[in-house]
């Protein structure tokens, strides 16, 4: 099954279309956010190269769907050894791409390497008997969707296509993945490593402008869609998709709140609550975007948590020692300055921070805002970057009410050394994942998905392999229908 492929060049970017390297008349760039400088070509897929990826999908999806459940998860393992075989290289393309210094960059390789393990060992959705008696045998089984195409953010660009890429795969689909145009890098040439390992067709990328995802939601010949990016995109892709029926997984924003109780450490708590806000400069789903702290430990914590900021190193990727890098592109840049100035315009206290950074690239230094009105911009907003508001509680009827009193509902967190107190807490948050005395690290065998705004059903985990199959339940009825013998 396995064919050669020439050697992996990390400065030629193409798109991949039944199994080869397909380029275009119109090229875009990415940005490198660290200091402006335009990174290398990408080729722009029009129309008829989507057709094309389409064709190849649903031709290969014949054979691919009947392969079985080991050889998949094989395969999966041989891409994984391929991928950390240019970990170094894959690392320099997410810090140059997304803007994250080497350690963060490194993490996200590894990471990707992670959901390719728990899925080489993931057990098959078998097939279940709900009744068998005398007359009637019921069975539920799950069978693959057919082609799938998966639309991915610039925040976690390799994480959040494989997030998708390796269960539909692995599940029997074909996959059509088109990411970011703004960090195309990193997803395209992962699907140029994998397809030294699975036949043309299977796995596709293409990168698009703005006209391409519209086109991937519309495209009869595509059964579903998996995007993950904002609110008011998802709703799009949502009413897009129901022209033709498509299954939709859609993991959409958050304005996640971090709870601290009176009772924690407040030394060993502020570095968690730090990283958990302002992880990625903040540009993160789950991110603790709201954070409430008791009021008889507020000061305390208030102080802790500056002192652990200040001491971080923030500015371009590619330097040394860095622990935040820059907002990833303009658009998002601009927004997050626009939260700036809401609060100084409003007056809000900066506890931390207030200048928005140095001209050279997207840099933002991080900013803490002190107990602004619940119904400010930066509480009732998700800013998708390094600031956040701390505000005071002091009973949990009153902070649950406040936490609740949003439309989104993707994830949260708590901080209690009254570990049943914190579970009783966290089952009251309107969320889908919650983290108890972590920062917010979402785990390849758990399921993720989020509630209200924020999302339609969920991905990873047992459960969201279930995402990429439709159920068929078989009912038959034992009596005899053959032809009498004389």
């Amino acid at each position: 099954m396995s064919h050669k492929v020439a050697t992996l060049d990390f400065e030629k970017f193409h798109n991949t279309i039944a199994g080869k390297p397909r380029d275009s008349p119109k090229v875009h760039n990415g940005v490198n956010p660290s200091d402006k400088t335009k990174l290398w070509d990408v080729p722009i897929a029009t129309e008829h190269d989507l057709d094309d990826a389409v064709k190849s999908a649903q031709e290969a999806f014949k054979t691919w769907s009947k392969t079985t459940w080991k050889e998949r998860q094989d395969i999966l393992l041989q891409i994984r050894e391929e991928l950390l075989s240019h970990r170094d290289e894959m690392a320099q393309l997410i810090l140059k791409e997304c803007g994250k210094p080497i350690q963060f960059a490194q993490g996200e390789i590894d990471a990707t390497a992670g959901i390719l393990q728990y899925n080489s060992t993931a057990p098959p959705p078998g097939e279940q008997t709900i009744q068998d008696d005398n007359d009637l045998k019921v069975s539920l089984r799950y069978v693959p969707l057919g082609v799938v195409g998966a639309i991915c953010p610039w925040n976690f660009p390799l994480i959040l296509s494989t997030q998708k890429i390796v269960p539909g795969l692995l599940t029997g689909n074909t996959i059509i993945v088109k990411p970011s145009p703004f960090t195309p890098y990193s997803a395209l040439k992962f699907a140029e490593i994998a397809q030294k390992y699975l036949p043309p067709g299977v796995l596709q990328a293409l990168n698009g402008d703005d006209r391409l995802g519209p086109m991937m939601t519309e495209h009869p010949g595509i059964e579903k869609i998996s995007f993950t990016g904002s609110i008011a995109t998802g709703k799009r892709v949502m009413m897009s998709a129901a022209k033709t029926m498509k299954r939709v997984t859609l993991e959409l924003g958050g304005n996640s709140a971090c709870i601290v109780c009176p009772d924690v450490d407040v030394q060993k708590v502020a570095p968690l609550v730090a990283l958990g806000a302002f992880f990625n400069s903040g540009q993160f789903c789950v991110a603790s975007k709201r954070l409430y702290v008791h009021t008889d430990i507020y000061k305390e914590f208030q102080e802790a948590i500056l002192n652990v900021v200040k001491s971080w190193k923030v500015g371009p990727a590619g330097e040394p020692g860095m622990m935040l890098g820059p907002v990833q592109n303009e658009m998002q840049y601009n927004i997050v300055k626009g939260f700036f100035e809401d609060c100084a315009v409003n007056g809000y206290q900066f506890a931390l921070g207030g200048e928005i950074g140095d001209a050279g690239g997207f840099s933002v230094q991080p900013a803490i805002i002190d107990n602004p009105p619940h119904s400010s911009r930066i509480v009732a907003e998700e800013p998708f970057g390094p600031i956040v508001p701390m505000m005071p509680w002091t009973t949990e009827e009153e902070l649950l009410t406040r936490v609740n009193d949003t439309r989104t509902g993707l994830g949260g967190a708590v901080y209690c050394a009254d570990q049943e107190r914190a579970v009783n807490i966290a089952k009251q948050i309107e969320g889908g994942t919650i983290w108890i005395n972590s920062f917010e690290r979402p785990l390849p065998n758990a399921f993720f998905s989020g509630h209200k705004e924020s999302g339609i059903g969920g991905e990873s985990g047992e459960q969201g392999l279930l995402a990429y199959m439709n159920a068929q339940a078989i009912h038959l009825y034992k009596g005899d229908v053959g032809k009498t013998k004389l």
